[in-house]
């Protein structure tokens, strides 16, 4: 059965007076989505003097570095729904991770692009294959991967296993998308698959666009030597396994780039780098990873949760050297991807298009406000101002200009009784669109827990390295590390 997208999407596309086939002048363009990646673990931002991201910190130089961008939820793959369909997941009820996998009635960015002309790309971790039966129990549907939403090419996987599209050597792989396993490090085996991706435009004069999603440094850990060695100023061992992975995604940035100066089109490429949620700090679940100064974790919708890097650059375009304070989403990536590109939006594109201010065009807030609902969770963001609901049981009402402002103690629920009143209404207007149109009653016990770890300070804080973490694969001496370690790539010297 055909689906009333693939018949009606085409007619709006005609309607509107947009070839399928035509790419000339439109950009190409690059998503960098990482996994679980803390605010605190971009040089650039001088949160921590061990971290080391020469080449993103050097993007941002390029570019523009976002103090203020937020990703859309709190957890992986409502996320990165909400990313790859360029509309707020609770609208398509996708909002945690056992709602997947991703409907096909839901028209994504990469479907949008590709009948605007692109070939489209897909690269490491997908995720939005996975669901889970009536036992609860996840399953992975093949039906569900990349190249069924709009990605002509995919080397998409996790630790050693891909389904893949095309080889590292950049040839088409028949009848795929087949099954490929290598044992490198996965960081370096994605970054390895982006830069096939990018040699297969030799033969292709369609402007790309390729979804890069590093699996890092999410759990499980590992500790590659040639990026641990990197990093031996590092005592804990857990951060300097985070560390060592967000080295590896660094070193995958700087040598794309390298890359695309070599195809002569780096001035043609508008990329963003961004991350899907705050790195987990509790017990069991710690991988390394820090949310510094942001009060915390993946899991809520403090700004440790939601808060993440985010930078963007586009040398032909963008100026160089801008800091961005002002709020903007990771939907806002997925809406200037397809303004650049020349595809058709509708109503359901839920972004802001972040190219009149950048360029200089426009300036001020570019949301009025910004809204999430998660578990027993639901928050919003209006200017200075942020209101978090924890179930029926807890209203926080923070003023964002405040340092360390999301604690107890820093709530103005009381003094501001009618800008929480608002701020409420707001938000429940805006979850009557969604398809769950209610607000959470019932607080789950673990956001319970979350919050009077770092709201209300009643429990002890995360232990950092001292009690259980995520799961460790310990890295095998013959195991063998790929040739990417000693490739020479743009690097420069680490922020200080």
């Amino acid at each position: 059965m055909i689906s009333a997208k693939k018949i009606l999407y085409p007619l709006l596309l005609l309607a509107l007076g947009l070839s399928s086939s035509s790419g000339a002048d439109k950009p190409n363009i690059l998503i960098v989505f990482t996994d679980d990646h803390g605010y605190a673990d971009l040089g650039i931002l001088k949160n921590d003097p061990d971290v080391r991201t020469p080449n993103i910190d050097q993007l941002a130089r390029d570019g523009v570095l976002f103090t203020r961008g937020y990703s859309t939820a709190p957890q992986c793959i409502p996320s990165r729904a909400g990313l790859v369909v360029g509309r707020h997941q609770n609208a398509f009820g996708m909002e945690d991770n056992s709602d997947g996998p991703l409907p096909h009635d839901e028209t994504t960015v990469a479907e949008r692009l590709r009948d605007a002309g692109y070939v489209t790309g897909m690269v490491g971790k997908w995720h939005l294959e996975v669901g889970y039966d009536k036992q609860n129990k996840p399953y992975y549907s093949r039906n569900h991967l990349p190249h069924r939403h709009g990605f002509e090419e995919i080397f998409c996987g996790y630790l050693q296993d891909y389904q893949a599209t095309f080889d590292l050597a950049g040839n088409t792989i028949a009848d795929g998308p087949k099954s490929i396993t290598d044992p490198r490090f996965r960081v370096d085996v994605q970054t390895l698959a982006a830069l096939a991706f990018l040699d297969r435009r030799k033969t292709d004069d369609r402007p790309f666009f390729l979804y890069l999603c590093p699996y890092a440094p999410h759990a499980p850990m590992e500790d590659p030597p040639q990026y641990m060695e990197r990093m031996s100023h590092v005592a804990e061992k857990e951060r300097r396994m985070a560390l060592a992975s967000i080295l590896a995604i660094d070193d995958g940035i700087g040598l794309i780039r390298k890359k695309l100066q070599e195809m002569g089109q780096a001035e043609n490429t508008l990329i963003f780098f961004m991350a899907d949620n705050g790195a987990p700090l509790i017990e069991e679940s710690y991988i390394g990873s820090r949310n510094t100064p942001l009060e915390g974790c993946k899991g809520m919708f403090t700004d440790g949760g939601v808060r993440v890097p985010y930078v963007a650059a586009w040398p032909g375009e963008i100026p160089s050297g801008q800091v961005f304070d002002e709020a903007v989403s990771t939907l806002d990536a997925s809406a200037t991807a397809l303004a650049v590109g020349g595809a058709p939006v509708d109503d359901k594109i839920e972004g802001t298009n972040l190219m009149p201010w950048l360029t200089g065009g426009r300036t001020g807030k570019v949301h009025e406000d910004l809204f999430w609902r998660w578990r027993s969770q639901a928050a919003i963001l209006s200017g200075d101002w942020k209101l978090i609901l924890l179930g029926n049981e807890r209203r926080y009402l923070f003023d964002m200009r405040q340092p360390v402002s999301e604690i107890s103690g820093k709530s103005q629920i009381d003094q501001f009784p009618e800008i929480a009143a608002n701020l409420e209404g707001k938000l429940r207007t805006k979850a009557a669109t969604w398809k769950n149109p209610a607000l959470p009653r019932n607080v789950v016990d673990r956001d319970r827990e979350l919050f009077d770890i770092f709201v209300e300070k009643t429990l002890p804080p995360p232990p950092y390295g001292k009690g259980k973490t995520g799961q460790i694969i310990p890295w095998k001496p013959d195991r063998p590390t790929t040739p990417i370690a000693d490739l020479k790539s743009n690097e420069t010297k680490g922020s200080k």
